[in-house]
């Protein structure tokens, strides 16, 4: 006759404790996640941020249409692999026009190594030519000028005031207010433009 160890049946019970405790333990890994989701999804939904700007559907700026204050056809980003910031404003450059050229500066400033994939340009509406002092304080900002109106109307000027984001295929992609709250601003245009 077999001898039976108490030891062994004592241990047998424990064997199945333990495998369907490390069962458990499975299927709460792969359940658990599921349900943090669906809360998070339909009980306690996360916050939506607004962006600082407005997505535009994406339009072709006709930059057939833009010169350099010097004649020069503007490049295409698609050229220079870079993100234009672009300001309409005539070229006595009140307050708030400066207020908008400093923000812009600031921001693409804050973006660091970044900030090389970014360009300012300053589309001056009118025939009236910035003074030297505002020009020498951006040494990096760009003058354009339009010759056509329609750009005017896509880029606002006059009173209409934007800051519009052109991405480096060309296309006109987000405009801001002359006044963006500016951390959002400059934190939105630093996502923006890694892409």
């Amino acid at each position: 006759m077999k001898n039976i160890d108490p030891a062994a049946v004592a241990a047998a019970p424990h064997g199945q404790l333990k495998g369907r405790l490390i069962l458990l333990a499975i299927v709460a890994i792969g359940v658990l996640p599921l349900l943090a989701a669906l809360y998070f999804r339909y009980v306690s939904p996360p916050e939506v941020k607004a962006t600082a700007g407005q997505p535009l559907a994406p339009v072709r700026l006709p930059f057939e249409l833009l010169q350099r204050a010097d004649g020069v056809a503007l490049e295409h980003p698609e050229v220079s692999g870079k993100w234009l910031v672009i300001f309409a404003a005539p070229g006595n450059c009140d307050e708030r026009c400066q207020h908008v050229l400093y923000l812009t500066r600031q921001a693409r400033t804050a973006q660091g190594r970044n900030m090389a994939r970014v360009d300012r340009l300053w589309l001056v509406t009118d025939a009236t030519p910035p003074t030297n002092d505002l020009l020498a304080a951006h040494p990096d900002l760009v003058l354009i000028k339009a010759t056509d109106g329609k750009v005017l109307e896509l880029l606002g000027g006059g009173e209409r005031r934007f800051i519009n984001l052109v991405d480096r295929r060309g296309l006109l992609v987000f405009r801001y207010s002359d006044d963006p709250e500016p951390k959002a601003f400059i934190r939105e245009l630093g996502k923006l433009i890694k892409f």
